[in-house]
């Protein structure tokens, strides 16, 4: 009498991470503030669980005669780039205006622009905040 072989049974593969529904999709958030504003606009991203900053000295293009028809003094920027959850972008939006309104002094513009990929699933997991 001879032994029937099972066929051993294959486990299912869980799926592709990409196919996961909850996914997150994020977004670079550039604002260009007055030098030494940067640390105030870090904070207001910081309240929406913002993964990474990083701040950058710039310099403004205009030249005197235009800065002085404009009423600008000084053409020294901070650039701050915010990693930031989509979701996250309209609750941000209100206090950057709150702030940019306080004061004249407290000028500067903001910008998003969507991220289409990123390479690593431990990357992505980081700048979402999920690992």
């Amino acid at each position: 009498m001879g032994l029937i072989k099972r066929k051993a049974k294959t486990p299912a593969k869980p799926p592709k991470f990409e196919e996961n529904p909850n996914l997150k999709k994020l977004s670079l958030f550039i604002t260009i503030v007055n030098r030494g504003h940067a640390g105030a606009i870090t904070k207001i991203f910081q309240r929406v669980e913002v993964a990474a900053q990083f701040v950058q000295r710039g310099n403004g293009t205009a030249s005197k005669d235009i800065m002085g028809i404009l009423g600008i003094e000084d053409s020294r920027k901070d650039v701050v780039f915010s990693l930031i959850k989509e979701e996250n972008i309209e609750e941000v939006k209100p206090e950057l205006e709150a702030y940019f309104s306080a004061s004249k002094f407290n000028r500067g513009v903001g910008m998003a622009i969507p991220m289409k990929s990123i390479v690593g699933v431990t990357l992505y997991k980081f700048l979402t905040n999920t690992i």
